[in-house]
This record gives structure tokens, sequence and C-alpha cells, in this order.
């Protein structure tokens, strides 16, 4: 007799419960990345006009221009100023930005002229820098066929072609101004090759370190600068516009080899003549300068800044041939 068991008897299986709403899931995912799209959609057809004139300001720098404030965007009756993130003097990041019409937009044809300014400058300073090649090239050509290519030394930078003519027993005798024979012969050479040429033409003396003390030359730096003037008026008389000629004397503030040895002295005593790349009156143009000095105090710079120095044309050149 059984136990009263049912053990016998077969189990009964239960079917297993199936979740009829799984499919809320993937739909809610599906809406989540439609709502993404037409966001980003909507994200990509509007203009953000501050996002835009940030743009085109750091656009025009990049290619070196001017800088732009209220030129990017057409000055209008009724216009109002947008807080741009342009850079100040102090850092400041807050700067006041361009100007926008009545309707907000942006002038295109402004934008549009100052990029084709800035193609224009990369244009003539490629062709500058080929006339440039061609006035070393001519150079080096004259001074080797009067077998002095030895006694010049050229190199084509940014600013213009420089010319370096070591003066030590070249040009000039210890603690003299006056040209040497020697070297008149070697400045009618490159005389010669620049006749044709009217590009600006600086010239610098330079000195060593070793002090001078006479009733002609009290320092270094009126020997450097009697040395320049020399070299201007030979080739004044050579048949150079002297409008094109400057002349400035730096005694020993330019090294290019060290003062601690007799080597090294004697290159730093040289005069260098710079046939200056026209890029940089074009570069001058179109920042807003001139050759005039900085109006203001004398003993104070362009930028206010009260360190006594007055800001030259030659102080920024190079900044200016880098930025074009």
């Amino acid at each position: 007799m059984s136990g009263g068991g049912h053990d016998d008897e077969p189990h009964e299986e239960h079917e297993e419960h199936v979740n009829h709403e799984a499919w809320v899931i993937p739909y809610a995912d599906l809406l989540t990345l439609l709502m993404a799209m037409f966001i980003a959609l909507y994200a990509m057809g509007s203009v953000d006009k501050d996002k835009f004139k940030e743009l085109s300001l750091g656009f025009n720098e990049a290619l070196g221009g001017p800088k732009l404030s209220s030129g990017v965007f057409a000055p209008q009756e009724g216009a109002a100023l947008v807080p741009g993130t342009g850079s100040s003097a102090n850092g400041n990041l807050d700067a006041e930005g361009g100007q926008v019409g009545p309707g907000g937009e942006p002038d295109a044809n402004t934008i549009a002229s100052l990029l084709r300014a800035q193609t224009n400058i990369q244009t003539f300073k490629a062709a500058e820098r080929e006339n440039l090649e061609g006035v070393k090239d001519r150079l080096e050509g004259a001074a080797e066929a009067q077998g002095i290519d030895d006694k010049l030394e050229f190199e084509l930078r940014d600013d213009g072609l420089h010319v370096t003519i070591v003066t030590d027993q070249v040009l000039f005798a210890s603690g003299s101004a006056e040209i040497q024979p020697g070297g008149e012969g070697l400045l009618e050479v490159v005389a010669q090759s620049l006749l044709d040429v009217d590009n600006p033409i600086l010239i610098g003396g330079h000195t060593d370190n070793v002090p001078i003390s006479t009733e002609q030359f009290p320092s270094n730096w009126e020997l450097s600068g009697g040395r320049a003037s020399s070299v201007l008026r030979f080739l004044s008389e050579n048949g150079l516009a002297e409008a094109d000629l400057q002349a400035t004397g730096y005694a020993d503030t330019r090294p290019i080899e060290s003062n601690a040895t007799p080597d090294g002295r004697a290159k730093n005593r040289r005069v260098e003549i710079v046939i200056q790349s026209r890029v940089i009156g074009a570069l001058l143009d179109a920042n807003g300068l001139d050759d005039d000095p900085p109006a203001g105090d004398p003993g104070t710079s362009s930028g206010g800044s009260g360190d006594g120095k007055i800001v030259s044309i030659e102080d920024i050149v190079g900044d200016l041939a880098a930025d074009a």
C-alpha cells in the first residue's frame, strides 16, 4: 500500500511568462536617436553669428592680415556691437567684437575683399623673393668675376637680401671710418650690381666690444655710424638713389660671433647692406603704418609701455615679415 504519494502521477509543467512590453526599450532607443539626429540637423542649419565672426577674425589673422574689429561686418545705420572673443593688449579675451547690422548678417563682400587682399600679399611676396634671388645671383657672379667672392657673404631672409662685408682690413683700417682703396673696388662691384634695384637699402655698421675713445670717435657708436655713413656716401656717389639709402650704427649690440676670441671679434667688425624686401612696405600699408615716428612724447613707445624706447620701423619689420 502506498503512503498516499503522487510519485506515479506526471508533473504538470507551467508555461514560461512572456513579457509583451519588451518592444518598448528598442522603440525608446530609436526615438532617442531620431531626436538626437534632428537636434544635430537643426544645429547645423542655424548660423551662430558670434562663431562666424570669430572664424572670420581667426582666418584673417592666420593669413597674416591686419587686425580686424568692425571691418569684418558692414557698419550699418543702427548697427550694434557684438561681444567677441578677440584678444586685447592686456590678455582680456572678452574684447569688443565687430559690427552687425539690424538684420544681424555679416558683410560677405567685405570678408571676401579682405581675403583677396591677403592672397595678393602672398603672391607679391613670392614674386619679390624671386626678384631678390636674382639680385643675389647677380651680386655673387660679379664678386666671383672680380675675385672678391670670399669678402662677401649673402643670405636671403624674410626681410630682404643681407650682404655682409667683413670690414677688418678690407673696408677700413683699425679705428677709422675712411674707406681704403681696396674697399672701394669691392663697393664698386656692389654698387654696379644694385643700379637697377629700386628696393630700400639699409646699411648697418657693426663693431666688436673693444672700447674706443678718440676725439673723432668717442665710442663704438660713433665709429659704427661713421662707417655706415661712409658706405652710404660711396654708394650714392656711384649711382644709387639717396632716397633709397639709410645708414645706422649698431656698435657692438648685434654680434654674430663671440667677442671672447680674436676670430670672433674680427667677424663682428662688419658692414651689412640689406636690400630690403618691398613686401615690408606693403605690410606696413596693410597694417595702417608708415615711416613716421610714433606720436607721443619722446622716450615712450607707440604701445605706451614706458620702457624709454622709441619703436621704429626696423623694430617691427621682423614681426611683419613673419606674419606675411
